[in-house]
């Protein structure tokens, strides 16, 4: 886009009149580059001969134009505005909006185009245009998605199209798959065979839901799993632990699987409305069947599941015991048992108590985990 300021020689620069804006490019049959420090703009005299708009006298357009970063850098502020007409951004509108929670990109992004979008929200915010001077207050980095070992690229021909994916497995496998088969900010490895085995999960989702006998009186042990579960996915989310997500819902569904004359409706609908970002179309689907009134309700507009702390405690666990750092033996005990019953239990074992002559240099004791004895 054109640099809306004038240069004259009386008068120095001058901006473009507002009631001249936006500048317009013209139609230039050569527009490739001079080769020269000359814009291709600066070979039309009837784009850059121009009055001042101060004395009136002739002078010179500016006929560099803005960088793309530079444009880019300050949109984000329309997106909301779009139907103002008189200003670039309603002030009440990116009030209510803005600064945004957080902000996803690549990770060239914290150099190029962040650079110049945390430049500009500080002038806008000294100019008195806007509230805030940091734009983004918290960035987050995503991975490469790579193939056969390599970054996808068209020179290498190592492109997927999702088209292809989404009309053989449904968009669900894929938008599935995409966040399954690594850490958000790390990546990983597109394999055919990972898209299937979303597509065999969500295939088991469908038969379990056929199920029409839900149990009248819920079972405490498939409860305390989906109140777990619901912690862990929860705060997964909130961290964009996206793959570790969808495993914790795998791990609840195989238990379902396991006592499928246990699960209760309240159990069935908690799991849906967990599996709703990862697979929305499905869990909509479903959402309906199982649990739709005459009303449509969306499952996405559902409350999201919470849980009850006192289901997610564990009454008792199973502490490890190491010597030197190396496994020699495990044992139930309640939760919370301090480091001396720990400690007393752990050497009551005889395949524990056998490597062990007299007291230990050191203990290393991790609550409700292990107790590690250095001798």
């Amino acid at each position: 886009p054109p640099i809306p300021m004038i240069h004259c020689d009386k008068c120095g620069w001058q901006p473009v009149p507002e009631k001249d804006l936006p500048v317009k490019l013209p139609y230039l049959k050569n527009f490739r580059p001079t080769g020269t420090d000359h814009s291709p703009l600066a070979s039309d005299e009837k784009f850059y001969k121009v009055r001042c708009p101060k004395c009136k006298s002739w002078a010179r357009r500016e006929t560099d134009v803005s960088d793309t970063f530079l444009d880019s850098a300050w949109y984000y502020l329309r997106y909301p505005s779009v139907k103002e007409k008189n200003k670039p951004w309603n002030p009440a509108i990116t009030k209510k909006w803005f600064p945004v929670n957080s902000y996803i990109g690549g990770a060239e992004h914290s150099v190029l185009h962040l650079l110049y979008v945390r430049f500009l929200a500080m002038a806008f915010k000294d100019w008195g245009l806007t509230h805030f001077s940091e734009p983004f207050p918290k960035f987050r980095a995503h991975g490469l998605i790579i193939k056969d070992g390599a970054k996808m690229s068209k020179s290498k021909g190592n492109v997927v199209n999702p088209d292809e994916y989404v009309k053989a497995y449904g968009a669900d496998a894929l938008r599935m798959y995409l966040m399954f088969l690594g850490p958000f900010d790390q990546g990983g490895d597109f394999q055919d065979t990972g898209i299937r085995g979303i597509t065999r999960f969500l295939e088991r989702i469908y038969r379990l839901a056929e199920k029409s006998d839900w149990p009248k009186v819920p079972d405490m042990e498939v409860e305390k799993n989906v109140h777990k579960t619901i912690k862990k996915v929860t705060e997964y989310l909130e961290d964009l632990q996206y793959n570790t997500a969808i495993s914790a819902l795998m791990i609840l569904f195989n238990h379902f699987e396991e006592n499928p004359d246990l699960v209760s409706r309240d159990d069935f609908s908690a799991f849906l409305r967990m599996l709703a970002p990862f697979a929305p179309h499905s869990a909509e689907e479903l959402w309906q069947e199982k649990f739709g009134k005459k009303k449509f309700v969306s499952v996405h507009k559902n409350i999201w599941p919470t849980y009850d702390e006192a289901l997610i405690k564990d009454i008792f666990f199973d502490l490890i015991i190491q010597v030197n750092g190396r496994l020699r033996g495990k044992i139930t005990l309640p939760a919370g048992a301090s480091e001396k019953e720990a400690k007393m239990a752990a050497l009551a074992l005889p395949e524990v108590n056998k490597y062990i002559s007299g007291e230990p240099k050191k203990i290393i004791f991790v609550p409700d985990k292990l107790i590690n004895f250095v001798i």
